[in-house]
């Protein structure tokens, strides 16, 4: 082999390791832990994907989830491919998981799977969380 075809060989493999370098750096997550809100409020968490189909379909519950318990519970959303690190530190297994923790962060609640509005909020409620009341005017 030619030595100059040796070099342009060379040089190929270190740009291509160099970019593929600064690709992996700029996929990364820019906030790698999952930090509430607010730490003194209960928290319902959600870990999924955007490509997952029952994970898309949670969206506008947790919406309205979030909305009506506006104020007395945290509701937060993880894709796990963005952030395969919170999937491994919560143990999950399956997708779409919502954990609900108590305002200390301890766990009381892990569902797998599709979950509706309704089986939501009546955990919430079981589990004593009220939903947030309107703010009266005066």
């Amino acid at each position: 082999m030619k030595p100059v075809l040796k070099a342009v060989i060379v040089i190929s493999v270190c740009l291509l390791a160099v970019i593929a370098i600064l690709v992996g750096k700029n996929n990364e997550p820019d906030n790698m832990s999952v930090v509430p809100v607010d730490r003194n409020l209960p928290r319902l968490l959600d870990l999924g994907s955007h490509s997952c189909t029952p994970c898309r379909m949670m969206v506008p519950e947790l919406a309205a989830v979030s909305e009506q318990y506006s104020g007395s519970v945290e509701v937060e959303f993880i894709d796990v491919n963005e952030n395969p690190d919170a999937a491994q530190s919560h143990g999950i297994k399956l997708i779409p998981t919502q954990i609900i923790f108590d305002a200390t962060g301890s766990e009381l609640f892990r569902h797998e799977g599709y979950m509706s509005r309704e089986d939501m909020t009546a955990k919430l409620t079981e589990l004593g969380f009220s939903p947030s009341s309107p703010l009266s005017e005066e």
